[in-house]
């Protein structure tokens, strides 16, 4: 038993540094690459995190969309695309509370959600 143990510990040792050491080599400029290609990398790096930041718009957002929000669970996320095929488009984020799973949600947690999306 002891050996087996030994081994899995190795095992999840080696892995851990591998992911470590991964991710350091992935994030050092080679020591001989140009200076442009350095900038280019880090001009991709803010172009990807503006666009993680995009809010997502509740009147056209799939319910995967949707999905895509901190703190939204599937059921909300399919509570809003359903009312919104039965009433129509929100005219602003204040109608969610219309919606089922949002009537009783706390206003800390509204808030945070309501950060992420736009009308």
């Amino acid at each position: 038993m002891s050996f087996y143990r030994s081994m899995i510990a190795a095992v999840a040792a080696m892995g851990l540094a591998t992911v470590v050491f991964a991710a350091d080599a992935t994030n050092a400029p080679a020591a001989n690459a140009p200076a442009a290609t350095t900038t280019a990398e880090n001009t991709t790096t803010t172009a990807t995190t503006d666009a993680t930041d995009a809010k997502v718009n509740i009147n056209t957002a799939t319910a995967k969309d949707l999905m895509k929000v901190k703190g939204m669970t599937n059921a909300r996320a399919k509570a809003i695309v359903n009312f919104r095929k039965k009433h129509g488009d929100f005219k602003s984020l204040d109608d969610l509370k219309q919606v089922k799973g949002f009537k009783k949600m706390n206003d800390k947690n509204m808030k945070d959600m309501e950060d992420q999306l736009t009308v």
